[in-house]
């Protein structure tokens, strides 16, 4: 049996082709039909464009040529015999959520990798939507903060309102910050205590207002979600003293500067600089009996189902898995209209493979179409604050 999946052979230049799947399933092998899977505009992009110097390192995880993808959900086609004794629910007919790449067939190994049953209330959208969420919540989890207290969001894109949504849900009063007047009004729909234009505000004055906002105390946490290493500075000369400057982003691109004020203020005044990777926490809930990305997926569907966390206003386009190029370059250069994007291989064909005869390969810098629409009644965003094009040598973007 034959599928169909999308690979980056360059920066930026985009093929699909087809590859071959077993034709009977071993062990705890799970066989996946795909419905929808979700772009990430962090990770994706950066090797897509290559911003990600390991792009260009043979042997590296993400070396060229490199098989893109950040989740998916799909049904299950087929299990082999170890399944059962597993996980009895994981069945044919059922809908599965895991860490698929954009093809339209996922092969799991249910012993080592996430496969979690979607609840029949989630709609596929809604439900592959809920792997940013599971970025997200590792900034919460991560953080030290009670009820009441303030917590500042830099970069409002997918991952921060999201991370933002679950301090709101314990309590902080949360303040997000971004150039984007689109995505501070997205922010505030989705429970933002506040959101604030940093541009042109030196840390004084960015002080000021915070101060304001919470009668005279600085944040307890400050999130970066942008992955820039300038936010990470300015973060720490206003977070708390004792508090905490939470790494949500990845930094990639090169930042020259002397880190002695930096070093000096967290030393001065106790301030812990977290790493909130989500790779940093157990994959399985047999591994841990606290907190697991398996665990995490089970309560950011229950708290989506219960309309605790609000995902759907995020997702600007669903677009067909042949768009996937389009959807790139539209989240790096259309960034007044792109910010949850989701390829939708349940209602469509599958893409031509580049070795049918057909040409498929998409090229360097090739302009989005007018044609990628977005999904009809979503909400627009904008670019990060600090961001630019993921080809060029400023800070990544928030995903």
């Amino acid at each position: 049996m034959k599928a169909i999946r999308a690979t980056i052979i360059a920066e930026q230049t985009l093929r699909f082709e087809a590859f071959k799947l077993p034709k009977k399933l071993t062990g705890a092998q799970v066989l996946v039909q795909t419905e929808r899977t979700v772009v990430s505009a962090g990770t994706e992009l950066a090797n897509y464009t290559g911003l990600e110097a390991d792009t260009r390192k043979k042997g590296a995880w993400c070396a060229y040529p490199w098989t893109p993808g950040y989740g998916g959900v799909g049904r299950v086609l087929a299990v082999g015999p170890d399944v059962k004794k597993i996980n009895p629910k994981v069945k044919p007919g059922v809908r599965v959520y895991g860490i698929f790449m954009h093809a339209s067939h996922a092969l799991v190994d249910l012993g080592r990798e996430l496969c979690v049953p979607v609840p029949d209330d989630l709609d596929s959208t809604e439900a592959v939507l809920g792997r940013m969420c599971g970025v997200a919540i590792t900034a919460y989890q991560r953080a030290r903060v009670t009820l009441g207290e303030t917590v500042v969001v830099f970069g409002l894109g997918l991952v921060g309102n999201l991370a933002g949504q679950f301090f709101g849900r314990a309590g902080a009063d949360v303040i997000g910050l971004d150039t984007s007047a689109p995505r501070r009004a997205l922010a505030s729909q989705t429970g933002f205590g506040e959101t604030l234009d940093p541009t042109g505000l030196s840390e004084k004055r960015l002080a000021a207002r915070l101060l304001k906002r919470a009668d005279g105390a600085r944040p307890a946490v400050v999130v970066d979600a942008v992955g820039d290493s300038r936010i990470i500075e300015r973060a720490a000369q206003i977070v708390a003293d004792n508090g905490q400057v939470v790494l949500l982003g990845t930094p990639r691109a090169p930042y020259h500067t002397d880190s002695t004020a930096l070093l000096k203020r967290v030393h001065f005044h106790g301030i812990s600089v977290v790493g909130a990777l989500e790779w940093t926490i157990p994959l399985l809930k047999r591994q841990s009996r606290g907190v697991s990305t398996e665990a995490n997926t089970e309560l950011i569907f229950r708290l989506i189902a219960a309309g605790g966390l609000q995902v759907m206003p995020l997702c600007s386009h669903v677009l067909p898995p042949a768009d996937l190029d389009s959807a790139y370059q539209g989240l790096l250069h259309r960034k007044d209209a792109f910010l949850g994007v989701v390829l939708d291989w349940e209602n469509h064909p599958p893409p031509v493979p580049e070795d049918s005869g057909k040409k498929t390969t998409n090229k360097k810098g090739a302009v989005p179409p007018a044609a990628a629409a977005p999904r009809a009644g979503a909400a627009s965003a904008n670019g990060v604050s600090g961001s630019a094009g993921r080809g060029a040598t400023a800070p990544a973007a928030s995903e």
